[in-house]
């Protein structure tokens, strides 16, 4: 091998397995949120499902845990739910009652998290709760198809045309949309069909820890492997979620990966992650290629946050910083 070959070669680095103990530089609330997550078991690869009928009783029992929190989350921040239809996709109301009528010719659209497979139906509303506590907006949270019986491109179309229905009497720059990591995938999905459109795009967008590449590139997968506490491995779930939800589209298509679309002209956008965050990476590339395309966008780290962890640490400050972020920077961007 020559010596230019030699300065090209790759080499992996190599890191020691360590214990990582709940770190003293967080809130009490969010110690114990991190120490519970590392006495949670793990999903192993041999426990994956792998038939439409095993993948459907996995989501069955996953969606039936995240609904159970909603009764300890309707405690803590109080609000109305109104099921219904719109444009055909089954959506929930979500007005708190913190809501704040100088606000009133706002409205937030949420689109779920959970690997364009989990947290259907009842399930789908934690993000929105707190979004909407947060703000003092209405929430709109739309409970779209998902993988396995309906793959891609069910949720862009479905949030299109929720899209479309609340924007037709409406000035679409009063309406933000938010979502985290799959939901903050869909968001830019949807933003950029809106953009292929030639449409109207939202006032502003909030990407919690986005589900940008499902093509598993990215560093944080490899570098936050099992330090992540809550989704602790790429290979043991989500690559098979990435490839349930792409179908026949491919992982590397824009509006699944949006990574590998064009963000410019997007509206102002800010990001949120953690530093034990699986998706790290994902929200930094979005962020730094949103950069590269002009666009306002901001970026939130929070300490020793893994994955959406602002969300089921619903009880400490770290979430409500979150939130807040969000909640001003809706406040500062939305039109009315």
């Amino acid at each position: 091998m020559d010596d230019a070959a030699a300065i090209h070669t790759l080499t992996a680095r190599k890191v020691p397995a360590k214990t990582l103990n709940v770190p003293t530089t967080v809130s009490p609330q969010l110690q114990r949120s991190i120490s519970n997550l590392a006495s949670a078991p793990r999903l192993a690869m041999e426990r994956m499902p792998r038939t439409t009928d095993e993948w459907r009783a996995f989501v069955a029992v996953a969606d039936a845990q995240a609904a159970s929190l909603a009764p300890i989350l309707a405690a803590m921040f109080p609000h109305t739910m109104n099921v219904m239809q719109i444009a055909g996709v089954k959506v929930r109301e979500i007005t708190p009652a913190s809501l704040d009528p100088a606000k009133s010719g706002k409205v937030l659209i949420n689109l779920h998290g959970g690997g364009y497979l989990l947290n259907g139906g009842d399930a789908s509303t934690g993000e929105a709760v707190l979004g909407a506590h947060y703000s003092g907006m209405k929430v709109i949270s739309v409970d779209y198809r998902m993988a396995p019986d309906h793959p891609y491109p069910a949720a862009v179309n479905d949030a299109l045309a929720v899209w479309r229905a609340v924007t037709a009497d409406r000035d679409p720059a009063s309406v933000g949309v938010f979502g985290t990591s799959a939901g903050g995938g869909l968001t830019l999905a949807l933003t950029l069909k809106l953009k292929s459109l030639g449409l109207p795009l939202p006032g502003a967008l909030a990407l919690g820890t986005p589900w940008v590449d499902l093509t598993g590139a990215s560093d944080s997968y490899a570098v936050n492997a099992e330090v992540d506490g809550i989704f602790s491995s790429f290979d043991s779930i989500g690559r098979s979620m990435a490839a349930l939800y792409a179908g026949s589209a491919g992982v590397t298509d824009p509006l699944v990966s949006p990574i590998f679309g064009d963000f410019a002209g997007f509206p102002p956008t800010i990001l949120t992650t953690g530093t034990r965050d699986i998706l790290l990476s994902d929200t930094v590339r979005a962020y730094r290629s949103m950069r590269a395309s002009g666009v306002e966008a901001r970026l939130e780290v929070h300490e020793a946050m893994s994955h959406a962890e602002y969300i089921y640490a619903y009880d400490s400050p770290e979430s409500a910083v979150a939130f807040g972020d969000v909640a001003a920077f809706f406040d500062k961007h939305l039109a009315g």
